[in-house]
C-alpha cells in the first residue's frame, strides 16, 4: 500500500510538471520600428510656425498589430508658450475627440482654431512584416515676433516619433 501511494504521488507530480511545462509556450508579441522619419516647418500664420511629421512604422514582431497610435516629441520644447522658442503644447491629451470642434469652434480665430488636433496618427492594422506610412500635424509651435520670420528647426536628435500603443491581433 505504501508503495502504491508513493508510485500514485510521483506520477501526480510529473503529470503536473510536464502539463505546466506545456501550458507555458512563449506568446508571441507585436513588435514595431520606426524605419522612416522626416519633419516638416508649415507656416500657420504671419508668427505662427509648426513642425509636422511623416513617415513608415514596420512590424518587425511576429503577430499582426492594430490600433497603432504615433505621435512625436520635441525633447527641448518647453511646456508653456514663448515667443522665440519652440515649444509642445498638451492641449488635446486633454481634450476627447467629440469636444474637439466645440472648443475650436468656442476658442475663436487664432493658433486653437488653425490647430486640427491631428498631433497623432492612428494606424488600424499592420501585418507583420508589413510597413506603413503615418502622418501627422503641429506637434511643436513658435512663434516670431516679427511677421513672417523663419525659425530654425530643432536639432534633429532633439526631436522623435513615439509608438504610443497597439493591439496584438488574436490569431
Amino acid at each position: 500500500m505504501k508503495i502504491c501511494s508513493r508510485f500514485l504521488l510521483l506520477a501526480c507530480c510529473l503529470s503536473m510538471a510536464v502539463f505546466c511545462l506545456f501550458s507555458c509556450k512563449e506568446k508571441k508579441e507585436g513588435k514595431l520600428e520606426v524605419v522612416e522619419k522626416k519633419y516638416h516647418l508649415t507656416q500657420l500664420s504671419d508668427n505662427w510656425w509648426a513642425i509636422d511629421a511623416t513617415g513608415k512604422i514596420k512590424n518587425v514582431g511576429d503577430v499582426d498589430v492594430k490600433n497603432v497610435a504615433v505621435t512625436g516629441v520635441c525633447k527641448s520644447c518647453v511646456e508653456i508658450m514663448a515667443r522665440q522658442k519652440w515649444f509642445s503644447s498638451s492641449q488635446n491629451n486633454d481634450i476627447v475627440s467629440s469636444e474637439q470642434k466645440d472648443v475650436v469652434e468656442s476658442i475663436g480665430v487664432g493658433i486653437a482654431e488653425a490647430s486640427s488636433f491631428d498631433q497623432k496618427d492612428t494606424l488600424s492594422y499592420i501585418p507583420a512584416g508589413d510597413t506603413k506610412f503615418f502622418t501627422f500635424t503641429e506637434f511643436a509651435y513658435f512663434y516670431t515676433q516679427l511677421p513672417n520670420q523663419k525659425p530654425e528647426m530643432p536639432p534633429e536628435n532633439e526631436l522623435d516619433i513615439l509608438i504610443e500603443s497597439f493591439l496584438t491581433v488574436d490569431q
